[in-house]
């Protein structure tokens, strides 16, 4: 009777682990995936700041400041703190703005890698549509 209280014990430990798990990698999925469509989002913002794109980089740069304001998300401290040390639009050629395009640049593609990564773990080896990336997730990793 022990015997089967503790093997009873360990398999519900063993269950929990792995539920538990899996709701920690979506929930680090669903943080890469908000963060990636942030950045896609407020992208065409970054290029009037610098000049590639026609606009107003002051109202870009504040429409950018707004949308991360709004969005809780521990991706996107780097780009937070690179935006912080904008303290005003002076124009493209601010190396500060285009310290931060740089880094959008990149961290936007080192996510799209990340996504596409996780779901290549679960075997899913096409390219990812972001716009269905957590759907195919929660598919391929139950």
């Amino acid at each position: 009777m022990r015997k089967l209280t503790l093997i009873i014990m360990v398999l519900i430990g063993v269950i929990s682990c792995v539920d538990n798990k899996l709701k920690n990698e979506r929930a680090l999925f669903i943080q890469k995936l908000e963060a990636f469509n942030f950045l896609s989002k407020y992208h065409h913002q970054l290029h009037i700041m610098i000049g590639e794109d026609e606009g107003d980089g002051n109202q870009a740069l504040k429409q950018f400041r707004q949308g991360i304001i709004s969005i809780n998300n521990f991706e996107l401290i780097p780009i937070k703190k690179a935006l912080n040390k904008i303290d005003y639009y002076s124009g493209p050629e601010s190396e500060n703005v285009l310290k931060l395009d740089y880094l959008v640049d990149y961290y936007q593609s080192g996510l799209s890698m990340q996504i596409e990564a996780m779901l290549r773990g679960y075997g899913y080896l096409n390219v990812v549509p972001m716009d269905s990336a957590l759907i195919l997730y929660d598919r391929v990793s139950n």
